[in-house]
């Protein structure tokens, strides 16, 4: 057969040959993108590709590896394929561990594919905050959720549910958002008082509220940064009883040794008696700060401090003072506080 010939026929032959190998979107194979095994998960834990934020969608999902070699796993998923898809772990432990923590699971998607899910208990380990996947459970209930009132009775409604790096996040009826923790916190609080809940748990939106499982107490105190000047109250409850505390503190650069503070509202003066900060530094910064159970002569400061147009606290040291002018948001503080604590009477 002529040369020519022999190479015509040759080529015909490997166009015919089925491209096996070619490339898809989300870096696997067509061949791999088959599913190898059937979805039967039986009792194990399952899970649900979460979804993302628009801007990080176009990265995919890139905690699923193909081997256990390397935590940067090389093959994202295409986030539209898989957002929502539900998965399983195949074991109750990780097959492996890397030098850096990382730990590597055995997992099977509801396509059928085999993978590994990558964690790291550093960060949260499987459902931390940034990671690909939450609970099928949590997925579920944020599914099936409908609007309901902050408490029996409140006006505002808690409209929608959403999963936010892991958490629940709830948005209510005049835009703001409140997590589950604090949410569970104000219904706690508020079932305890039933003649005033609704207007308790309104006013605990303007809160920050934690919870000491321990002794069995909430601390209760208004929004705002701690880097900065405070002078503040805020409330403890247990139970069976509530009370006020107040805290003054100093923030700078410059350690003053706090010794005494002087009050200047409007044209009211008090001074205070020689008292013992408490201190301690971070990056920098200094703060110095006593936390205590106000007196009725400190609460009536603080309300001079709240109702004045130049509010002014002199941290005075050994050898230099600096004053701190509160703000409008700090002033208001104070008022709310002491309006919440009045409903707050067992």
């Amino acid at each position: 057969m002529p040369l020519i010939a022999t190479i015509i026929i040759l080529l015909q032959a490997c166009a015919q040959v089925p491209a096996n190998n070619t490339s898809s979107t989300d870096g696997r194979t067509a061949q791999n993108q088959q599913a190898t095994t059937s979805y039967e998960p039986g009792d194990r834990e399952q899970f649900v590709l979460a979804e993302k934020s628009d801007k990080l969608q176009k990265y995919g999902f890139d905690g699923f590896c193909t081997d256990t070699k390397s935590f940067a796993c090389r093959n994202r998923l295409d986030y539209d394929r898989y957002v929502g898809m539900k998965g399983y772990f195949n074991t109750d432990e990780p097959s492996h561990t890397d030098f850096s923590s990382y730990q590597f699971w055995p997992v099977v998607l509801e396509n059928g594919r085999e993978l590994y899910y990558v964690s790291n208990p550093k960060y949260g380990g499987k459902y931390g905050a940034s990671a690909d996947i939450v609970p099928l459970e949590q997925h579920e209930q944020v599914t099936r959720y409908s609007a309901e009132p902050l408490v029996p009775g409140s006006q505002i409604l808690v409209e929608s549910v959403e999963i936010s790096f892991g958490r629940d996040v709830f948005t209510l009826d005049n835009g703001d958002k409140v997590g589950r923790d604090k949410l569970n916190h104000i219904r706690s609080i508020a079932s305890q008082f039933p003649a005033s809940q609704e207007k308790i748990a309104e006013q605990l939106l303007a809160f920050q509220i934690t919870h000491d499982e321990v002794e069995n107490q909430y601390f209760i105190q208004p929004n705002g940064s701690v880097l900065g000047n405070e002078a503040k109250l805020y409330i403890g409850l247990k139970p069976d009883k509530s009370w006020l505390r107040m805290k003054i503190k100093y923030y700078g650069d410059n350690w003053l040794f706090v010794q005494s503070y002087k009050i200047a509202a409007d044209s009211f003066r008090w001074q205070s008696s020689s008292l013992s900060f408490e201190r301690d530094h971070s990056g920098g910064n200094v703060w110095e700060w006593i936390d205590k159970s106000p007196t009725e002569e400190d609460i009536r400061n603080m309300q001079a401090l709240a109702t004045a147009e130049n509010p002014i606290i002199r941290f005075q040291g050994k050898q230099y003072y600096s004053d701190f002018k509160l703000t409008g948001e700090q002033k208001n503080s104070i008022t709310s506080t002491l309006r919440l604590y009045e409903l707050l009477q067992f």
